[in-house]
């Protein structure tokens, strides 16, 4: 699986060539949606009061509600402006997008960023990097269950597997006695230490 550092993803984000691409990268990477949820994303499926996107059709797990930070509802209401309805981000003549526009837009950010991996950066990978965030954070997996639109929790807790950092901090809190032991202190009662000098 091909993640990335959150600092690599950031320079993803950095490298897209226009509003729209910089918010097709952020939905993938702060929201965790694929490529086609990008596509199809509506205006009014949009909450931008309770910071909520509305995603109709999932993978073999139905519609879902997502969180979305406050930074890219506010890209989004700079992006739509006085449109109330319709697809949420555009191509020409305001027609919606299709899931290879999205992942052109994401690979060609990833190309111009520079950052080199085994196979090109595109939204599978801004997906699995938001995942794998969440729980290097600490996040709760049954939220992050629900957020990715996830059927069953078996496919969420795969991405454990590429958290390695937990597995490092249980290790060292297990082991330390053991690898750096404490210096052993004999204390002699002070009678008996008497008794000795005696």
């Amino acid at each position: 699986m091909i993640f990335l550092r959150w600092e690599e993803a950031l320079k993803v984000e950095q490298a897209a060539e226009s509003p729209r691409d910089r918010l097709i990268v952020r939905l993938c990477m702060y929201v965790g949606m694929r490529a086609h949820e990008v596509a199809d994303a509506k205006i009014e499926h949009v909450d931008p009061v309770g910071g909520w996107i509305y995603i109709p059709h999932g993978h073999n797990s139905g519609p879902r509600y997502a969180a979305i930070d406050l930074t890219t509802l506010r890209l989004l209401a700079q992006y739509v402006g006085s449109r109330i309805k319709g697809p949420l981000l555009t191509r020409e003549n305001n027609k919606p997008l299709t899931r290879w526009i999205v992942y052109y837009a994401i690979k060609k950010a990833g190309d111009s960023s520079g950052i080199i991996k085994d196979k090109p950066i595109g939204p599978v990978v801004l997906r699995h990097t938001f995942a794998t965030t969440w729980l290097h954070k600490k996040g709760n997996i049954r939220h992050l269950q629900k957020q990715l639109g996830h059927a069953q929790l078996k496919s969420t807790a795969y991405y454990l597997d590429w958290v390695p950092d937990d597995i490092k901090t249980e290790h060292q809190k297990l082991f330390e006695e053991i690898t750096n032991p404490e210096p052993h202190i004999c204390m002699i009662p002070r009678h008996l230490d008497d008794m000795e000098g005696s």
